[in-house]
C-alpha cells in the first residue's frame, strides 16, 4: 500500500497559523509528522485540531531511505493511512527531514514502482528578499559560541582580501557571461557584506549592525532619486548621474571631485575615475597628458589626443622614433595595420632592451590612432594592445607599471584639486570654467606641493 508524504514548508518569519488554504486543508485533514520539537507552527495547527505527532531521533540502522516508511508508520495509530504531513524545521534540517529529501530525489525521474510518493507544498508566502534574513541568521549562527571557530574568529582586517578576491569572482563570471556562476559569486560577495557587518554589531558603544547598513543604503538611494521619491524632473540618463554627483557632493561636504576616489583600487581604475570625475567639471581632456612643472613653459603643450607624427608631444611627450611610421610597414602592435609583417609585442622585453622598446611602444601609439579611425577596427583591442606595449616597456625599464601609474594619478589628483581651490578663490564653480581659464589655473598648480586631506 502506496504512502504518499508531503513535505509541507513553513517560513520561520510567517507567524503561526498563517498558511495558505491549501496547507489548511491538508494539515487538518492527514496526519501531520514532524522531526522538530520546537517547530513555530505546532502550537497553531493542534489548537486548529490537526492531528500532529512529533518523532524521536530514528534508533541506530533505521537511517537509510528503504526503512523511512516503516518508521512513519509506525508512528501512526492507524498504520493504513495512505497519506500523511511532513513538517520539516524551518530553520536547521534534522536527520529525518534531511532523509525525507533524499528519498525525494531518487524518486525524481524514476519509473520504478516504490511504497511511497513525495511531493512539496509551499505553506507561506513572503515578500522577495525575505530570504535574506535567513543569510542573517546563518551567519548570527556562525559567529555565536558554539559555532564555526574559524568564523568567530575573523575581524574587519583579516577579511579584506576575501571581500576584494570574491568581486574580483564576481567580475569574472560577468565578463564569462555565466549568469549561474554570477548568481553564486554575488551570494560570496553578499557573505562578505554579511560577516562584515556581524563583527561590526560586536563592537560595544560604537557597533552597527546589517540593518544599520540596509537602512543608510535605503536613505542614500531615495536622497540621490528625486526624479523617483520627489518632483525633480530630468531628460535622461546624463541628467539623472549630474544630479547624483552634485546630490553626492552637497551630503559629503567635499571640496574636490577627487575627494572620495579610493586610492586603494587598482592603479588604472584610478586613473580611469580621476579623468572621469575631472571631466564632469569641464576640465580639457588633454590636461592629463600634460607634465607635472609645465609653468617652465608657460603653457600646457600636450596634444588634445595622441597624433601620429613623429614630432608630437602626445602620449605625455612619447614620440615616434626616426623612421617609424604609422604605414602598413609599421612594427606596431599585431593586427593594428593588418600588414603581414607586423612583429606585435615580440622581443619588446628581449635583447634591444629600453630603447628598442621604447621604440615599439612609439610605433603602435602611432598605428593605434590611425586605426582607431577606422570601422573594422575594435577600440578594446587597439587601446589594449597599446596598454600591453607600454607594460612591457616598464618591464624592459625594471619599472613597476602599478606603481608608477598610481604615482601619476595621485599626482593628476593633487594637481587637480589644487586647480579647483585656485578657481573658488576666484569665486566661480569649476564646472562652470572654460577650457582657457582651466589651462591657466592648471599652469599655476603645477608643483603646488599640497596634498589632499585623507579621503572621506
Amino acid at each position: 500500500m502506496k504512502l504518499r508524504i508531503t513535505a509541507v514548508l513553513t517560513s520561520p518569519r510567517v507567524a503561526p497559523g498563517i498558511l495558505t488554504a491549501a496547507a489548511w486543508d491538508l494539515l487538518r485533514r492527514v496526519p501531520v509528522l514532524t522531526a522538530a520539537p520546537a517547530h513555530p507552527q505546532l502550537a497553531a495547527l493542534r489548537a486548529a485540531g490537526a492531528t500532529v505527532v512529533v518523532l524521536d531521533p530514528p534508533p541506530a540502522g533505521v537511517g537509510d531511505l528503504a526503512g523511512l516508511p516503516g518508521l512513519l508508520r509506525a508512528s501512526l495509530t492507524d498504520p493504513g493511512v495512505t497519506e500523511i504531513a511532513w513538517l520539516p524545521d524551518p530553520a536547521a534540517p534534522t536527520p529525518l527531514d534531511r532523509l525525507l529529501h533524499r528519498l525525494a530525489e531518487s524518486e525524481t525521474g524514476s519509473e520504478s514502482e516504490s511504497e511511497t510518493e513525495v511531493g512539496t507544498l509551499a505553506a507561506t508566502a513572503e515578500l522577495p528578499g525575505s530570504i535574506l534574513l535567513d543569510a542573517v541568521a546563518v551567519m548570527d549562527r556562525l559567529r555565536s559560541p558554539g559555532g564555526c571557530p574559524w568564523d568567530a574568529e575573523q575581524t574587519h582586517e583579516s577579511l579584506a582580501p576575501y571581500l576584494i578576491e570574491e568581486t574580483y569572482e564576481a567580475y569574472q563570471a560577468i565578463e564569462d557571461g555565466d549568469l549561474a556562476e554570477l548568481r553564486e559569486e554575488l551570494g560570496d560577495v553578499l557573505m562578505q557584506v554579511l560577516f562584515h557587518a556581524r563583527v561590526a554589531a560586536e563592537r560595544a558603544g560604537d557597533g552597527w549592525d546589517v540593518d544599520d547598513v540596509a537602512a543608510g543604503l535605503v536613505a542614500k538611494l531615495i536622497r540621490r532619486h528625486p526624479h523617483v521619491f520627489a518632483d525633480v524632473v530630468v531628460d535622461g540618463s546624463a541628467n539623472v548621474a549630474v544630479n547624483w554627483e552634485a546630490i553626492k557632493a552637497e551630503e559629503k561636504g567635499r571640496a574636490s571631485v577627487t575627494e572620495g576616489v579610493a586610492l586603494s583600487q587598482p592603479a588604472l581604475t584610478l586613473a580611469a575615475k580621476l579623468l572621469k570625475r575631472a571631466g564632469g567639471i569641464g576640465v580639457p581632456a588633454d590636461l592629463a597628458l600634460a607634465g607635472v612643472t609645465d609653468e617652465a613653459a608657460g603653457e600646457v603643450t600636450a596634444s588634445a589626443g595622441l597624433t601620429a607624427s613623429a614630432g608630437s608631444r602626445a602620449s605625455a611627450g612619447l614620440t615616434a622614433p626616426a623612421g617609424s611610421t604609422g604605414s602598413a610597414g609599421s612594427t606596431g602592435s599585431a593586427g593594428l595595420t593588418g600588414s603581414g609583417g607586423s612583429t606585435g609585442f615580440a622581443g619588446l622585453t628581449g635583447s634591444g632592451g629600453v630603447a628598442e622598446a621604447g621604440e615599439r611602444v612609439a610605433a603602435i601609439a602611432a598605428d593605434a590612432v590611425a586605426a582607431l579611425g577606422r570601422p573594422d577596427v575594435a577600440a578594446d583591442d587597439v587601446l589594449g594592445d597599446l596598454l600591453v606595449a607600454v607594460v612591457a616597456l616598464a618591464r624592459a625599464a625594471r619599472v613597476d607599471p602599478e606603481r608608477a601609474l598610481r604615482t601619476s594619478a595621485r599626482r593628476f589628483r593633487d594637481r587637480l584639486a589644487a586647480a579647483e581651490r585656485a578657481a573658488r578663490v576666484d569665486g566661480a564653480a569649476p564646472g562652470v570654467l572654460p577650457g582657457a581659464r582651466w589651462r591657466e589655473l592648471w599652469v599655476a598648480s603645477a608643483g603646488s606641493g599640497d596634498r589632499l586631506t585623507p579621503d572621506r
